[in-house]
């Protein structure tokens, strides 16, 4: 089953991606991961009714991304690409502890 995401749209131009780079993050998660999803593009300026409706109580500014998993809507691409990492490990990007730091271990 794919999962639904929601993000930004272009300004003035509704059928294509906006210049989010949270909504990017997590698609690009979603390609490398080769993770089947649908793509809603909403107007943030101008939210569709059903959009206001779902996230209000997630995120009162109406922010993007969010991904439904398991029936519940998530914001937030750090708490998303996470889920994502635990979900569908490979391939995995995590950073390993020797590259984690400028500095080394």
């Amino acid at each position: 089953m794919a999962l639904e995401i929601v993000v930004k749209a272009a300004v003035g131009a509704p059928t294509i991606l906006g210049d989010c780079p949270f909504s990017q993050r997590v698609l690009l998660t979603l390609e490398e991961k080769k993770i089947a999803y649908n793509t809603h593009l909403i107007d943030v300026s101008n939210k569709p009714q059903w959009y206001s409706k779902i996230n209000f109580a997630l995120s009162p500014e109406g922010k993007v991304p969010v991904v439904k998993f398991d029936g519940k809507w998530v914001p937030n691409s750090d708490v998303i690409v996470g889920i994502l990492e635990e979900k569908y490990h490979e391939p995995s990007f995590v950073t390993p502890p020797q590259f984690s730091s400028l500095y080394g271990p």
